[in-house]
């Protein structure tokens, strides 16, 4: 079984490395891969300008952009505008009917499962996961009795707060059992989960996807985690951290022309492929 870690600075240099390296794995394909990123906000400004490009000028098989990409998981836009959580919930769910109507959002956005996740039969009406995680964190934060909150697994999401004074998980489902019957597409990501490290009041962020694209969709993801992980955290009263992101499979979804060509845009030695 081929695999990889990655530990980088920004968010262009993670995503590249783990091309690189994927690029020279036989069959670009590699199992339970974790890419970790100190600033997943900070990007290289001449390799995104090169990857913005490169992916706009395929004619076959098109891509979304990489904002695109982004807004489908966190609406950074619409976020800006917002001042409170329950006002970006509200707007979001407001025009989130609209947005299913599109073919690609048949079963929903990564970001509607965050905030409007599928009630029960018994209680009908959506959860709003990400509100969930921001009042334990910020419990949390003023709490000595807990440093750190670790992840457990989670079979159904519900809006039961009784235990969130607990050390159990701050963590945020993706997929919903009962509606995610299809074994292809949405969704790929799995689940979100927020870590406090309470001696620094910061909050880091672990993601896991069943399936990876990295030339398609991880650098988008990426980001959008990034906004994400500081959404939570700035309305939680806490400092963003490092994302982790781990993948089931991640395959290299690009020709090597392509690659390079995003490669030869960074004049960096780190970015050197093979440095």
């Amino acid at each position: 079984m081929h695999t990889l870690t990655v530990d980088a600075p920004d968010v262009s240099r993670a995503w590249l490395e783990a091309c690189a390296r994927l690029s020279q794995v036989p069959g670009k394909k590699a199992f339970h891969t974790v890419v970790r990123i100190a600033d997943p906000l900070k990007e290289d400004a001449h390799l995104r300008t090169e990857l913005d490009r490169v992916r706009a000028a395929r004619s076959k098989d098109p891509l979304y952009s990489i904002d695109t990409v982004v807004n489908t998981l966190f609406p950074v836009a619409l976020a800006a505008t917002c001042s409170t959580h329950e006002e970006l919930t509200d707007r979001y769910r407001a025009f989130y009917p609209r947005l299913q109507e599109v073919r690609r959002n048949t079963y929903g956005t990564y970001f509607g499962r965050l905030v409007a996740y599928p009630g029960t039969p018994e209680k009908p009406e959506p959860v709003d996961q990400l509100a969930r995680v921001i009042r334990r964190l910020a419990k949390l934060r003023t709490s000595s009795k807990w440093s750190a909150v670790y992840e457990a697994g989670t079979a159904q999401v519900t809006d039961d707060d009784r235990w969130e004074d607990g050390p159990q998980e701050s963590e945020a489902v993706i997929r919903a059992a009962a509606v995610d019957t299809q074994t292809l597409d949405f969704p790929c990501l799995s689940h979100c989960s927020f870590q406090l490290d309470g001696a620094t009041e910061t909050v880091h962020l672990a993601a896991y996807y069943r399936s990876h694209y990295m030339f398609d969709r991880a650098y988008g993801n990426y980001l959008a985690l990034g906004h994400l992980c500081a959404w939570v955290a700035r309305h939680a009263g806490l400092t963003p951290g490092t994302l982790t992101v781990m993948a089931g499979c991640a395959r290299l979804d690009c020709t090597q022309l392509e690659l390079d060509a995003v490669q030869n845009a960074v004049t960096t030695p780190l970015f050197r492929l093979g440095a």
